[in-house]
């Protein structure tokens, strides 16, 4: 996965899956995503946690790392209650690429497009 210098534009997309789950990702202006949300029942919830994914990704600490597979790493966003809120949607090579990973989501506002693909 390519890292942006902060210049990309961000964008959230929310969708639902076939079990009728909310969820979302942060996709780049080419479509690729970043972060994957869990499920949520209710869109208002999913909408309240992008809205939390903005405000928690602006501190590196609530990041957290993990290597599930292969060695491989992933990020995972907590929110300030230490609940896992998003994870990276790739798997990243080294410790050093998912460190420099989380330095994509420094602009993230509540300006930050939200496209709603459930209406």
């Amino acid at each position: 996965m390519t890292h942006t210098n902060n210049k990309e534009k961000f964008y959230f997309e929310i969708n639902k899956n076939e079990g009728n789950f909310f969820l979302f990702d942060l996709k780049d202006k080419n479509g690729n995503i970043y972060l994957e949300s869990g499920l949520y029942t209710q869109k208002t919830n999913c909408q309240k946690v992008i809205e939390s994914v903005i405000r928690n990704s602006k501190n590196e600490d609530r990041f957290i790392f993990g290597q599930p597979y292969d060695k491989k790493w992933i990020a995972y966003l907590r929110n300030e209650n230490g609940q896992i809120i998003a994870e990276s949607a790739n798997y990243l090579d080294t410790y050093v690429e998912a460190k420099n990973f989380i330095k994509n989501f420094k602009n993230l506002s509540l300006k930050t497009p939200v496209i709603d693909k459930t209406k």
